[in-house]
């Protein structure tokens, strides 16, 4: 895959349908190079995959295109979901068809990736970084700024890259520090001399080399890689934030003024049982072999739109998940006469006063009692077989690193 060429572009302009494309689907995606990229289909019952395979097609992706995916502002919440690529994509959002092509999951380790999803994974870590999704420290900063500008403009050359160079040639892939995505305070003639000196020191230094060491200050910072869904709390009402990550589900806890801050659980992959969700509660049932004990926590979501985000936590869950967890061997499945996983699960399938006016969806009740027990059996056959010999779970969970 060619690298990727940056213009100088402030803001993308969508096009609005010609008389003669109005009998067919026509759909536009911004690409993380800030080009836009439209596709129009004969069929409007088209689904999300040919759309993304439309965008893989022209960015020359094969392989690794599965850690990608397609986003769109819901229009009933406001917030940003994935695009269901098993589905049509009438059925999922309403005219206009615009959609923003980013980097989903996000790995462990990005050496592992190929180079052409290493390309796309720095243009997505720089969007990130002028948004302020991610924010850092003015030493880092300036050196992702640094690399990046080696790696796109090549060696520093002084009769081209004179004063002001950074922002003509960059364009809106150089945000100077602005209190949003730098925790620090400085004039944009300061920032702009330390990445000046930064990118003349990395003469001689190829393209592969500068984003390589790109990715490696990147992955370092607080954030990385991690789907942060908000606006839930905890049993005890504690209000927290959910953060996905490749490893597992992160549970942090929040000050009054929202700002994230510790770890309070962590639940991994290998030791989740199921994920549900149940009208705005998401629910997960864990169990670890390694201490034979488990349990099942729940995280209510607040606000009049509280089941969406629910389903929404969930449709990533399961998404991270299936990306990141590949087990060796199957799991081996427990007889139904494990009576004790029905203590986990004495909560799930009560509604709550509060949640019953959306205790429906779509015309489907979610808490009768036959969809409760088909969940209970279902997970009952999910669990690990305890050996006579072995005590029973607690109820308890610890989960200590």
């Amino acid at each position: 895959m060619a690298a990727p060429t940056v213009q100088k572009q402030k803001s993308v302009k969508f096009l609005p349908p010609t008389r003669k494309s109005l009998w067919k689907l026509e759909c536009q995606v911004v690409l993380l190079d800030n080009s836009l990229f439209v596709e129009k289909f004969e069929s409007k019952s088209t689904k999300g995959e040919e759309l993304f395979e439309s965008v893989c097609r022209r960015l020359s992706l094969s392989h690794g295109k599965e850690c990608c995916g397609l986003q769109f502002v819901d229009a009933v919440d406001g917030e940003l979901t994935w695009l269901d690529l098993d589905r049509q994509i009438r059925s999922q959002r309403k005219k206009p068809y615009t959609f923003q092509f980013a980097v989903k999951f996000y790995p462990s380790d990005a050496n592992t990736f190929p180079k052409e999803v290493q390309d796309l994974l720095v243009l997505q870590i720089k969007d990130s970084l002028i948004r302020g999704k991610l924010v850092t420290p003015i030493n880092e900063h300036s050196a992702l700024d640094g690399f990046f500008a080696q790696a796109v403009l090549g060696n520093f050359k002084p009769k081209v890259h004179t004063r002001g160079y950074l922002e003509d040639l960059l364009g809106s892939f150089y945000a100077p520090p602005n209190g949003i995505n730098c925790d620090a305070e400085m004039s944009e003639d300061e920032y702009e001399r330390m990445v000046y000196a930064l990118h003349r020191s990395h003469k001689g230094m190829t393209e592969i080399e500068a984003k390589r060491e790109f990715l490696a200050i990147a992955q370092n910072i607080a954030f990385y890689g991690l789907s942060l869904h908000r606006g839930a709390t905890d049993k005890n009402g504690n209000p927290v934030v959910l953060a996905i990550s490749s490893r597992g589900i992160l549970v942090y806890d929040i000050d009054c003024f929202g700002v994230i801050g510790n770890v309070t659980e962590i639940f991994r992959w290998h030791e989740i049982v199921t994920m549900v969700y149940q009208n705005r509660k998401f629910y997960v049932v864990i169990y670890s072999e390694e201490r034979h004990d488990g349990g099942s926590f729940s995280y209510r979501f607040h606000g009049h739109f509280g089941h969406r985000a629910a389903e929404r936590m969930l449709q990533d869950a399961l998404g991270h998940q299936s990306f990141h967890y590949k087990p060796e061997k199957d799991i081996i499945r427990r007889s139904k006469s494990f009576g004790e996983v029905d203590s986990h699960l004495t909560s799930i399938g009560k509604i709550e006063r509060a949640d019953q006016k959306y205790a429906t969806l779509k015309g489907k009740s979610r808490s009768s009692g036959r969809s409760l027990k088909r969940f209970t059996d279902s997970l009952r056959r999910k669990m690990p077989r305890r050996q006579k010999s072995e005590p029973l779970p607690n109820s308890t969970v610890s989960f200590a690193d």
